[in-house]
């Protein structure tokens, strides 16, 4: 399972208080890797900085979601102050779909 994490160095103006996009993505890697013994990849995106447009920079752009944007295996999961409930609700579902019964 991949976790993707799209955000910016700026702080989003709508999350007064919560930690950055970069701060939440340390923190995330750092939960979720002692959390679950399954193979987790991480990767984080700068949305304004990187050079390549996807779907997602793009709606970033246009604020249709909030950042830091977190996506398991290119699907949203959670925008702006991220909650771990959310992510950890996601993994252990498709944990859950993937278990050999």
């Amino acid at each position: 399972m991949e976790i993707k994490v799209y955000g910016a160095a700026q702080t989003c103006p709508s999350c007064v208080g919560a930690p950055s996009s970069e701060e939440t993505y340390s923190w995330l890697q750092a939960v979720l890797e002692r959390k679950y013994e399954t193979a987790l990849t991480f990767a984080y995106i700068d949305f304004e900085t990187s050079p390549v447009e996807d779907d997602w920079i793009l709606a970033l752009k246009d604020d249709v979601y909030f950042y830091p944007l977190v996506l398991l295996d290119e699907e949203m999961i959670d925008e702006g102050y991220v909650q771990l409930k959310k992510i950890t609700q996601a993994i252990d579902t498709r944990l859950e779909k993937t278990a050999p019964e």
